[in-house]
């Protein structure tokens, strides 16, 4: 006489695998989407920082023509569409405008002083372009701040683009 023996049938454990599976998978799907969520954040937010800065690094430019007796847009007028320059602060808090001739080269992370700049650091992510456009001779020009990086979770460049407007008030 064959005894039956209990157990389980071949369907009985795929299920119970597939369940197994969604209490596993479905809480690290949701840390992945956290932790790339937050990683867009901080990113946007830094670039947004980092444009803004630039926004204001072309008004100080600005004031400095004026104030020295130069054009307004001295040193600015040379930031165009098809030839974008990098806009930063050096070691002395001087201004630096230098035409990129093609790529501009990502902005460098100092985590010493937390600053971003070409000066020391490490290369990070972001890439900070300048252009500017003379809307009315003279009187005014709209500037252009982009900021790029390459999200690593996303894939593909990012930016943050920010535009405003000088004007000459002298």
């Amino acid at each position: 006489m064959l005894k039956l023996m209990g157990g389980f049938s071949l369907l009985e454990t795929l299920v119970a695998l597939a369940i197994l599976n969604a209490a596993i998978l479905g809480p690290i799907n949701l840390a992945y989407i956290s932790i790339r969520s937050a990683s867009l954040s901080h990113n946007i937010t830094t670039a947004a920082f980092l444009a803004e800065e630039g926004v204001e690094l072309a008004r100080s430019q600005r004031e400095k023509n004026i104030y020295s007796g130069n054009n307004w847009l001295t040193v600015l007028i040379d930031c165009t569409v098809d030839s974008p320059c990098r806009i930063a602060t050096v070691a002395d808090g001087e201004i630096e405008i230098v035409p990129c001739g093609g790529l501009c080269a990502p902005l460098k992370y100092d985590s010493v002083t937390g600053l971003y700049w070409y000066e020391s650091g490490n290369a990070s992510i972001f890439t900070r372009t300048f252009t500017i456009d003379e809307i009315t001779e003279n009187k005014e020009a709209k500037i252009t701040i982009t900021v790029s990086w390459k999200e690593r979770f996303l894939g593909g460049v990012q930016n943050v683009q920010l535009e405003s407007r000088l004007f000459n008030w002298h």
